[in-house]
């Protein structure tokens, strides 16, 4: 029987062949588990922030308010963005919002303006509109770890612009012990940025709103 070289292109295949099927049956045996993703959730009051007594100067002849688009950046949706550094962001591979950052944003403003500060809500006709672009909501890395959320807001009356603001509110991240904790403490840091911040929103829009309802001096 003829034997086959070495260096035939036949022997060589069949060599290569063999050497790959021990790393293709590993491959096979060693499958990683299935990534489960955590949903986190933000509270609808957190604890330690006090609801603002509703203004004497709303109620039935308050100042009416329609509250237009409240969208987010392109880099905000449901997974939870982080920064390591001045100029690199990334997204956890197993950590979502249960909702749109935007989402939470817009009940939140509903909330403390119109439950708890006693606005009218305008749904039709002529009134001014509140719009917002949450522009950061991610968390900050570092030596001092904290969130930081950031709001552009415009107040239009149809005729000038009353109020255009960017709100940034920073809260910081509580020291955790394990990993668990850290995403837990991470997303109670969220809450307290976006609650503080959406007071402040408030405060503003309702000062503006009731200087254009004060008589003009004679």
């Amino acid at each position: 029987m003829p034997t086959m070289p070495l260096g035939h292109p036949i022997f060589v295949r069949s060599v290569l062949a063999l050497a790959c099927l021990p790393l293709a049956a590993c491959a096979l045996l060693s499958k990683n588990e299935p990534l489960t993703p955590r949903y986190f959730t933000l509270a609808e009051e957190p604890e330690g922030v006090r609801s603002p007594r509703v203004s004497s100067n709303t109620g039935p002849n308050g100042p009416l308010l329609a509250l237009g688009r409240v969208v987010a950046g392109a880099q905000l949706h449901e997974r939870i963005l982080y920064r390591s550094g001045d100029h690199e962001v990334a997204y956890y591979d197993d950590r979502r919002w249960s909702e749109r950052p935007d989402v939470y944003l817009r009940r939140a403003l509903q909330r403390a303006l119109f439950q708890e500060r006693g606005l009218r809500e305008a749904v039709s006709g002529a009134a001014p509109t509140l719009q917002a672009e949450l522009q950061t909501f991610e968390e900050i890395r570092g030596k001092e770890p904290r969130v930081r959320m950031q709001v552009l807001i415009a107040l239009d009356d149809g005729r000038t612009m009353q109020l255009t603001e960017t709100v940034t509110v920073d809260a910081p991240v509580s020291a955790a012990k394990n990993d668990d904790a850290q995403a837990n403490a991470v997303a109670a840091a969220f809450d307290e940025a976006l609650h503080t911040g959406v007071e402040q929103i408030a405060d503003h829009v309702l000062t503006k709103l009731q200087a254009s309802l004060a008589p003009a001096a004679p």
